[in-house]
């Protein structure tokens, strides 16, 4: 599980595929922030590999 900002949610999952992991589930989860498919469009940015 990541918490944070963008960066800290990027590090979390960076760190499982070296782990070994082949894919990644990401379920936004602040309340605050508004619906899910809205913060994962902002995260969206920050989880596709360079």
């Amino acid at each position: 599980m990541a918490r944070g900002d963008e960066d800290a949610v990027r590090r979390r999952g960076r760190d499982h595929l070296a782990a070994g992991a082949d894919h990644v589930a990401v379920q936004p989860g602040a309340a605050n922030r508004g619906p899910g498919p809205d913060q994962l469009r902002e995260l969206a940015p920050a989880l596709i590999e360079d």
